[in-house]
């Protein structure tokens, strides 16, 4: 417009200093327009330019003031604020250092024997000095015989508490004793084969799974009356575990742990949910001593750790005064039933069990087992009337504990294998 043009030439006449600004965007120009998307522009302005273009640099200065006042305010709040964050998060890491150790303390098991005082409980009355033994002929080779049968390296002395030996010998909570010697079978029939060289010597046997029983009793104890030297059998090495029946159930060998038994299931059937989820279920305690012990009573819906469907060993004793160890098989597995065997074929199911597991622990694919139309193969591999006999009352026994019902495995506490 005029107007604008004249005010333009009254600024330009009257250049007294400069100022380097954008051209304003009121400028409706269209070369002023054009030089504007170029570059900026130096214009000055002096004591006589209008109200308006005077205002206008005085803002953009005050602007800029600001800007910069407000920057020199933002910075220390920002540097304070950063400062208060990490400090924030320091404290906190350490309180969640300090719960955790707590939470790790309070899963150690209390050592020693609890009676009903803290004030009545001795000093030390877990363990004892070693019995005076004298061993026969037998009984001096048997760590020998062991080592040929399972190896060298898995057959260790007992007789004095070592750094090697104490995890077999001292309980988890309480218990300490001395073993003539302590043998870890590799398979099945290692184990079957330990345990007739252990009984034909005069020994008593010891089964022991992951030795976290806190009572003492997975351990030997030299304050028994008993003079026979022991033998801790140790089914560490037999954790081989696998489904059956389409993933419906699950044959693990004596060694295998309840925390690892559900670490396998979640990755194999994330819809399954561990039996054991409870107690010392974190040190891992074989499912073998579960069936042993009747572990579980407390699991209403699920019942306790049970089965009618084992391989297991019983020692007797023929007319000639002979221990016998004999060999009970109610897995109830096709192709592992007693009948699939004949006599002279050398071959029995605990060899054939072995050759599975084997496969199984070395990576191999097998085509997955299934339960046989025999009896054993619709018996029961978990008591599923549990919910309804624990809450009956009757004269029979409810509590699962006392409950020695169905195949001599259960509630065996050790005298079968």
């Amino acid at each position: 417009t005029t107007s604008q043009s004249q005010s333009m030439a009254m600024a330009s006449s009257t250049i007294s200093r400069s100022l380097v600004l954008p051209l304003a965007a009121g400028i409706r120009s269209p070369s002023l327009v054009r030089a504007s998307a170029l570059a900026p522009c130096a214009v000055s302005f002096s004591s006589s330019a209008p109200p308006a273009a005077a205002a206008a640099v005085a803002a953009n200065r005050s602007n800029a003031e600001n800007n910069r006042a407000n920057l020199s305010v933002k910075l220390p709040i920002a540097l304070a604020l950063a400062s208060a964050s990490l400090l924030g998060g320091y404290c906190l890491g350490t309180s969640h250092s300090e719960h955790w150790n707590e939470l790790q303390k309070n899963r150690e098991l209390p050592k020693g024997e609890r009676g009903c005082c803290s004030c009545d409980a001795p000093a030390d009355t877990n363990s004892a000095p070693p019995k005076e033994i004298e061993l026969t002929d037998a009984q001096a080779a048997l760590s020998s015989k062991l080592q040929r049968l399972v190896g060298k390296d898995h057959v260790y002395d007992g007789m004095k508490e070592t750094s090697k030996n104490a995890s077999f010998l001292k309980g988890a909570r309480l218990g300490n004793g001395t073993a003539l010697c302590i043998v870890q079978p590799g398979s099945v029939k290692e184990a079957v084969k330990c345990l007739q060289a252990i009984v034909d010597a005069g020994c008593t046997v010891l089964p022991q799974g992951s030795n976290t029983g806190l009572t003492g009793g997975s351990v030997p104890r030299n304050d028994t009356p008993d003079t026979r030297p022991a033998v801790v059998l140790s089914m560490k090495r037999l954790d081989t575990h696998f489904p059956i029946d389409d993933g419906r159930r699950v044959v693990c060998l004596a060694g295998c742990g309840i925390s690892t038994l559900a670490s396998s299931i979640q990755s194999w059937f994330p819809d399954r949910e561990s039996h054991s989820i409870l107690g010392s279920t974190f040190l891992n305690p074989t499912t073998a001593a579960g069936v042993a012990f009747g572990s579980g009573g407390v699991y209403v819906r699920k019942g306790p750790a049970r089965t009618d469907r084992a391989l297991y060993c019983k020692v007797s004793r023929n007319k000639w005064g002979e221990n016998v160890v004999t060999v009970v098989n109610t897995l109830g597995i096709k192709g592992l039933e007693d009948t699939d065997f004949h006599e002279d074929s050398g071959q029995d199911a605990a060899e054939a069990l072995d050759f599975y597991a084997n496969d199984i622990k070395q990576g191999f694919r097998r085509t997955m087992a299934a339960s046989s139309d025999s009896v054993h193969g619709r018996a029961n591999a978990s008591d599923s009337n549990y919910h309804n006999t624990v809450c009956e009352c009757t004269h029979d026994v409810s509590r699962y504990n006392a409950d020695t019902a169905g195949e001599d495995c259960n509630r065996s506490e050790g005298k079968v294998v």
